[in-house]
């Protein structure tokens, strides 16, 4: 094992090693790492594998440990194999006992004592399967190693570290999934920000923002996440796999989840108290942390003495979305020695309670109702209650309650509990514990200041089309009184009182108006930026209307229905019984939904879906059925998940047009606690307000210029006046993207008219800023949606794109330039960007130009610190095109290869060989001639060797350190050139 030797390059480039470094990951050089990996198609360091097989596991031989690590690289590169993968990292996996004739748990880590593994970070990380395209990855994460993380390390001067990371390990699935096989975890970072996912699940929803502490630092960001201690327990308790419409897939809890679930483990296991509440708002998981919660009492049996663990979830749910989960969860815990069973009837959950039965109950709480009381007078049994608002409603809560008197109930809700009935009530029950009536509480405000939820924002539909708010009052809230509604299925009895009510919803003309509106807006505002809809109508025959109606104003394979089914429609309702889809076809509904680009783009439902589906590209609600309190919240909350597309555009709001103007008076609407949404849902008119002030206010500040001068001088002034200087260049972009944030939002709408020529010139100008300051080689750079329709053929023919010009590096394209009209500044940057993609394209010359670049990226720093102008920086381009032009000449008249005059360039550049006036050449030719005999040396671990070792002859005139660092230097070429 190599010490710690990391250069200032290496810790600019990857802070991160050192600072893992520093809580106990030990670093391994890159080179090292392929002699351990066996070459670089290959991802395990067998060796260390098997050491740390045989140390856990002894009585393993040495053919069994290679057996098993053969075993692991066997596994597929999916993410059914990398499931497999974290089984075996959890000892979920068993090998066979010769000497005890039996089958034994295998362990590969140590979580309890994190100084028993061997835990190592390297860099550098190339992958190459046989016949395809390689990849890199900047930091790998090993233990005992098992690669268990990656990290993409942008650059701290990137606005747009997210997209670019997330489009790297996009590109990892698809290129080189072997990259990810084994890896459970990454990170995300650029100094400036850290986030972290798992792998296979690179969606916008699942990739989070690192929150240990307030105001952390980036070394401080890294030691929490990296600490050996907490990186192990991630992987033993954090990380879960679940099926999802029949696709597996994969998250990691949040902070906010871990930290509920260690206090309701530690709630069961406290004998002075027994209820809970974890109000954990709509969208931020909760049911994954009942679920770990459960998962982790069972499986400490000492700790619980072989508890009961009862599930008491959702109905629509457990015939819905966690169908698939609960059927792969009750595998999984049989699989880990926990008997499971799922109470299929009230008979089923009496014999379960009869029979004294230990460990996982899955029942629905309609399954309580006349059970005996006292079933079980056991204190180890904990009841974990999903949607609690609803869940103990009426009766139900009372046979439970009764069945299981000694219990620990625990109530996990998503919607806000305030000072109602609800909070005096059924919710006073959990919190009674708990001084401020909850055990854990992770709020709206708190969700989308951490981005796991988005912000909601509304608008009324058109009067004409909309419920006016006296029929409202007077039909809907003065039939549902004060009740409670928790559910779907209590708003659907009062609005099946509310006849005329409904009538008025249904009407035949209204219904063909108000899908007219919708099939419009949906083509003007939510089609454009690939997003999808929901249509939430009052009953199920009027779903079916909105069905027919869509279909006169847009493709019928746009739109689909989804309700429940009714034994009698087909003679009261043969229109609703013509239009049901089946449950084959609501199963491929609810999957191809959620895929953008493939239909249904339109969802028509009323009664299923509005809680526990989860579909992040869903961006618009037209609701059109009246609501309030939990069923309200809960509805809206579909479309409230964060997503980003595979052009890197976030959604930014969810979005809600009301047509039964309960959004009109919010007190109304939310008597359950309508502070608790303050910021969280409000009128879109607040944003048009906020977009026509900050426009206003950039204009004034960047879009003033000297009227003498042609727009194209105007455009330069600016480009390369005041944003030369890193730090306006960063102002101005938060300002833009804070505009075009609200512009994609809002547009088209009658209120931007008079603000479409500033925006487009506000656009104009970012996209040259940032086209000449990156590498990104377009104009249209990051720009969203609506903003890149809209400006995209202006921007050419206002020839924007010299912006992003890349010329080449040469004393002729220099000479060139210097005769041609516009500011210098603007020449620098294009000369700088071909040499940079120069050095890209060929790795070997890019040994030679490495100490060019360093000096050009010093001139255009300086440039930027306005050390020297435009002129001066040109000046000195000049001499450093002009020693480019002295190089490659002395490289042809050398006759060796690119590579063999890299390698003449590092011995040459050496300090030690200079002073001993070494033949830098001479060595060169026999380094090369010696090359070619190791033709495999980059798979062959042994011809590396011999390699390295025949790199020692001709470099026997220096002395041994600076021997010893030339050679580790041509090695790094060799690995760089190949």
């Amino acid at each position: 094992m190599t010490t710690l030797k990391i250069s200032e390059a290496r810790t600019a480039q990857f802070p991160m090693v050192a600072h893992a470094h520093g809580v106990g990951w030990n670093i391994v050089e890159p080179v090292d790492a392929e002699v351990l990996r066996r070459g670089r198609e290959n991802m395990l360091l067998t060796s260390v594998l098997e050491d740390k097989l045989l140390e856990f596991n002894p009585w393993l031989t040495p053919d069994q440990a290679r057996s098993i690590v053969e075993t692991i690289e066997a596994l597929p590169a999916t993410i059914e194999g990398n499931w497999e993968i974290l089984r075996w990292m959890r000892g979920e996996h068993k090998w066979y006992d010769e000497n005890e004739k039996l089958s034994r748990s295998v362990q590969l880590i140590d979580f309890e004592c994190p100084d028993n593994n061997e835990l190592q970070a390297t860099w550098e990380w190339k992958i190459e399967p046989v016949a395809r395209k390689g990849n890199r990855a900047d930091v790998i994460f090993v233990v005992n190693g098992l690669p268990a993380a990656i990290v993409e390390h942008k650059s701290p001067t990137s606005g747009d570290a997210l997209s670019r990371g997330v489009t790297q390990l996009r590109r990892y699935e698809q290129e080189t999934p072997e990259l990810l096989a084994q890896t459970q975890l990454y990170n995300v970072t650029h100094m400036l920000g850290y986030w972290y996912g798992v792998t296979w699940n690179v969606s916008r929803r699942f990739i989070f923002k690192w929150k240990y502490a307030e105001d952390e630092s980036y070394k401080s960001a890294v030691e929490a996440f990296f600490e050996p201690h907490a990186f192990l327990r991630t992987l033993k308790d954090w990380i879960l796999f679940y099926v999802e419409d029949s696709e597996t897939r994969k998250s990691v809890l949040r902070e906010h989840q871990r930290k509920a679930v260690d206090k309701v483990v530690a709630r069961c296991a406290d004998p002075t108290k027994n209820r809970g509440l974890i109000w954990h708002t709509q969208g931020s998981g909760k049911t994954f942390t009942l679920l770990t919660a459960a998962r982790q009492i069972l499986e400490d049996k000492a700790r619980f003495a072989n508890a009961t663990v009862i599930l008491v979830v959702d109905r629509n749910e457990l015939e819905g979305q966690l169908k698939g989960w609960v059927e792969r969860l009750l595998g999984e815990m049989q699989a880990s020695d926990i008997a499971v069973r799922r109470a299929d009837s009230k008979a089923d959950l009496q014999d379960i309670f009869d029979s004294d039965f230990r460990g996982l109950v899955v029942s629905m709480i309609h399954k309580f109702e006349e059970i005996k009381a006292n079933s079980s007078t056991r204190d180890n049994i904990y009841v974990f209650i999903d949607e609690a608002h609803r869940s103990v409603a009426a009766d139900l809560g009372t046979y439970l309650m009764a069945a299981v008197q000694n219990a620990t109930i625990i109530g996990f809700t998503g919607t806000p509990v305030g000072d109602s009935k609800a909070g005096s009530g059924s919710f006073k029950i959990f919190g009674r514990d708990d001084e401020d009536g909850f055990l854990d509480k992770y709020s709206i405000i708190e969700s989308i200041e951490d981005e796991t939820t988005l912000p909601i924002r509304y608008k009324l539909a058109p009067s004409s089309m909309r419920l006016p708010a006296k029929d409202l009052e007077e039909q809907f809230y003065a039939l549902a009184g004060e009740e409670d509604i928790t559910d779907v299925d209590e708003l659907n009895k009062v609005l099946e009182r509310a006849v005329n009510l409904r009538a008025f919803l249904g009407a035949e003309d209204r219904v063909d108006r108000v899908a007219e509106f919708v099939a419009g807006h949906f083509k003007e505002n939510v089609l454009p930026l690939g997003y999808k809809a929901f249509v939430v109508a009052v009953d199920r025959e009027t779903c079916a209307k909105y069905k027919v109606a869509l279909d006169r104003y847009l493709p019928p394979e746009w739109s689909e229905v989804v309700y429940s089914k009714n034994v009698n429609d087909v003679v009261d309702r043969p229109v609703v019984a013509e239009l049901q889809i089946s449950e084959t076809r609501e199963e491929e509904v609810r999957k191809f939904f959620k895929k953008p680009g493939q239909e249904p783009k339109i969802l028509i439902v009323t009664d299923k879906l509005l809680t526990g589906y989860d579909a992040p590209v869903l961006y618009v609600m037209y609701l059109d059925k009246p609501m309030r309190n939990h069923v309200l919240l809960q509805s809206l909350a579909r479309v409230n998940r964060p997503y980003i597309d595979n052009q890197n555009v976030s959604k930014k709001v969810g979005l809600v047009v009301d047509f039964v103007s309960v959004l009109e008076n919010m007190k109304k609407a939310l008597t359950i606690d309508a502070g608790a949404v303050k910021g969280a849902l409000e009128d879109l008119d607040i944003l048009m307000v906020d977009l026509h002030q900050k426009v206003g206010a950039a204009a004034a500040e960047y879009l003033q210029a000297d009227g003498s001068q042609t727009p194209d001088a105007q455009l330069e002034a600016a480009v390369f006046g005041r944003f030369i200087d890193p730090a306006a260049r960063k102002v101005f972009y938060d300002a833009y993207k804070d505009i075009e944030t609200l512009w994609e939002i809002l547009s088209p709408d009658p209120g931007l008219r008079d603000h479409i020529r500033t925006y487009k010139d506000l656009s104009k100008l970012y996209a040259a800023v940032r086209a000449n300051y990156t590498d990104s080689g377009s104009f249209l750079g990051d720009l969203e949606h609506k903003t890149r329709k809209l400006i995209q053929d202006s921007a050419t023919q206002d020839g924007l794109g010299r912006f992003s010009k890349v010329v080449d590096f040469d004393v002729e394209t220099l000479e060139q330039l210097k005769s041609e009209a516009g500011p210098d500044e603007g020449k620098v940057y294009n000369l700088l960007r071909g040499l940079r993609k120069e050095m890209e394209e060929d790795p070997a010359g890019a040994v030679v130009l490495q100490s060019i670049k360093e000096r050009a990226d010093r001139v255009m720093q300086n440039l930027e610190d306005r050390k020297i102008n435009g002129i001066a920086a040109m000046v000195q381009l000049e001499a450093l095109v002009q020693e480019k032009a002295r190089a490659k000449k002395k490289a042809k008249e050398s006759g060796l290869t690119d590579l063999g005059f890299a390698i003449y360039w590092v011995i040459a550049q050496d300090e030690g060989a200079k002073k001993a006036s070494f033949d830098s050449m001479t060595a060169s030719r026999e380094i090369e001639t010696a090359l070619g005999k190791f033709p495999n040396w980059r798979e062959n671990p042994d011809e590396k060797r011999r390699l390295r070792a025949g790199l020692y002859k001709p470099l026997l005139a220096l002395g041994k350190e600076e021997r010893a660092a030339v050679i580790e230097r041509i090695m790094q070429v060799l690995e760089l050139a190949s």
